[in-house]
């Protein structure tokens, strides 16, 4: 079933427009920036970029929707989408993901509280990253930067966001958002694999305003 879902999502990308990307070749102007180079390090690479952008340009893309900088051939970049539990999409926020193309849905696993449940490492690592860079490689996708996992201890249930989490135990929390992150972005099982290119782009949450101890 796995090798037959993978093969779909396989032809649909055949049949699908391109996703938006830096560099176009297409674009002669892109051949003379040094950011443009894949065979420069990604630190020049970026050194390069930075010393481009006006100030104005540098605070667009301070916020979660980044505005395009056409006169370098950058587009917009969507830095929210969100996958807890699948590749999600809401009407109420805009987002990077969108279902209104080839690609129509996406495989919605249960809460994480219930898959975290299964201590099955092996299924936590294959959740999310295949389908979110199919939907991106359809053109339907403004970014690949996804707002999860939530590994957040689950402290008290007055917080009401218990079942985004693995749950109260930090050692399942721990490898769960290890195999969580390693999968979505491309990595082996085992980790060390990843190289320099990612598959998506994970987001680990919450830093500030999640169960605190003390309310």
């Amino acid at each position: 079933l796995y090798l037959i879902h993978l093969t779909s999502l396989l032809l649909i990308l055949a049949e699908s427009t391109q996703p938006p990307f830096s560099c176009d070749i297409s674009d002669p102007r892109t051949k003379s920036y040094p950011f443009c180079k894949t065979t420069l390090p990604i630190t020049q690479r970026v050194q390069d970029l930075v010393s481009r952008l006006t100030l104005d340009e540098k605070i667009s893309q301070l916020v979660n929707s980044a505005s395009s900088i056409p006169r370098l051939g950058i587009p917009a970049y969507q830095w929210w989408s969100e996958a807890l539990h699948g590749v999600a999409y809401s009407l109420r926020v805009t987002q990077g993901i969108r279902f209104n193309g080839t690609i129509q849905s996406a495989t919605s696993f249960p809460q994480v509280i219930l898959t975290a449940a299964s201590f099955d490492a092996h299924l936590w690592y294959r959740i999310v990253g295949i389908e979110a860079r199919a939907i991106y490689n359809a053109g339907q996708a403004m970014g690949m930067t996804f707002w999860a996992p939530n590994i957040n201890i689950y402290r008290d249930p007055r917080w009401g966001r218990g079942q985004e989490t693995p749950g109260e135990d930090p050692l399942v929390s721990g490898k769960y958002a290890v195999s969580f992150v390693r999968g979505i972005q491309g990595d082996s099982f085992e980790g060390g694999k990843l190289g320099q290119h990612l598959q998506a782009s994970a987001c680990c949450k919450h830093f500030t305003a999640y169960d605190l101890d003390n309310w």
